[in-house]
């Protein structure tokens, strides 16, 4: 028997060639690779991109793999001898096996188109017409309509009894049960995100030695960059607060809505897409990281800045307070003059240092949990087979 691995959560989305539940995919698959060669069928579009590390693993073990655009997902279970089928990341086609009586394993990072309040900013990320009219549409009954719909595509994980739910975190774990009181909470494993961390971290180069604050992830409305970038452009207006460097914003465009906003453009540099190790360089040279964002199923950017001893302002919403604790400065992300007032405390060498060493002690706390998730996940994965 085999754990069918679906691929297809980890390729591309919208916005990025990786992205967190592609990258938390990759990092688990190359642990199954490892772990059971021969006991592995990996299902994905062979005509859309794949991280090359992947690839290349695969080719290496000879790993079993399966097209989607030459057999479905109900095809390859009648097909192929399955003992369990594993998603890192759930994908509408899933519910076709809802009936099929096998093992069934998905993943859940978060519920936040259901947890997520609706934000007049969100026009301003828009990139064409149809992102302008989404975002107008949710203002109004249409969100609630939205938001029902996506209750319902996910009902049938949390009532079916072939289908085990591992979860990322305490707060998504009790958002599921917030969101569906039905679900059977022993069904709902919390194992932690896997690290991203590189090996190599420690020999990583700063980006540059002069200062700079980091906003990441500015394209995305749910990372709340806006009100980041606002807070910086009010303290930039009065030369009293004596901020010296440039804020560092990656995924932001000149064309965009935000960017025209920006009164002091001087003092920003954009960066659109960059790969892993000049972020990770990003995060090692950066004064301290801006992080507002207005949900997270887990979190990892504050953990890759805290790693490099790289200081973290962001907001208390959804994981963060459980990943983080009280190793970064709390702001309201909705008020730019509190991520403002956080900015200015970060100024002040003594709370510096003092976010520093925290962020450094939570981070190999974490890290730890995350290793040994991983194992406990494939494992658990693994135990389907009866190998």
């Amino acid at each position: 028997m085999n754990v069918f691995f679906d691929m297809r959560g980890c390729q591309p989305n919208r916005e990025s060639k990786f992205h967190g539940g592609g990258v938390y995919g990759y990092i688990v698959l190359a642990h199954l690779i490892k772990m059971i060669p021969q006991n592995l069928i990996v299902y994905y579009d062979k005509n859309r991109f794949v991280d090359p590390s992947i690839e290349n693993l695969i080719d290496n073990y000879r790993i079993k793999t399966i097209d989607k655009n030459e057999k479905s997902l109900l095809q390859c279970i009648k097909n192929e001898q399955i003992g369990v089928f594993y998603s890192p990341l759930y994908h509408k086609s899933c519910k076709q096996l809802m009936d099929v009586g096998i093992p069934i394993v998905i993943t859940i990072h978060g519920l936040r188109n259901l947890e997520m309040n609706r934000d007049k900013t969100e026009i301003l990320y828009a990139r064409n017409f149809i992102g302008k009219t989404k975002a107008l549409l949710k203002q109004t009954p249409y969100y609630n309509w939205l938001t029902k719909n996506y209750w319902k595509e996910k009902k049938w994980l949390f009532e079916n009894d072939h289908v085990s739910i591992i979860t990322v975190s305490n707060h998504s774990k009790h958002s599921i049960i917030n969101y569906y009181p039905t679900v059977k909470e022993n069904k709902i494993k919390v194992l932690y995100s896997v690290s991203t961390t590189p090996d190599d971290y420690q020999s990583t180069k700063p980006y540059v030695s002069d200062k700079y604050y980091l906003i990441v992830s500015a394209n995305r409305w749910l990372k709340n960059a806006y009100r980041a970038i606002e807070a910086f452009d009010r303290l930039f207006d009065n030369s009293q607060f004596g901020i010296e460097g440039k804020v560092i914003v990656l995924g932001l465009s000149k064309s965009s809505a935000i960017y025209k906003r920006i009164r002091n453009k001087q003092r920003f540099q954009l960066m659109g897409y960059v790969d892993k190790s000049t972020l990770e360089s990003l995060y090692k040279g950066a004064y301290a990281l801006v992080y507002p964002t207005l949900n997270e199923g887990f979190g990892y950017p504050p953990l890759e800045a805290m790693k490099y001893g790289t200081p973290v302002i962001s907001s208390p919403f959804a994981s963060v307070t459980e990943i983080c604790r009280d190793s970064v400065l709390y702001a309201n992300p909705y008020s730019c003059e509190e991520i403002a007032n956080r900015i200015l405390q970060l100024e002040e060498q003594s709370i510096y240092e003092q976010y520093k060493n925290l962020g450094l002690l939570r981070y190999k706390q974490v890290e730890k949990k995350q290793i040994f998730d991983l194992n406990s996940l494939c494992q658990y994965i693994t135990g389907f087979l009866n190998i």
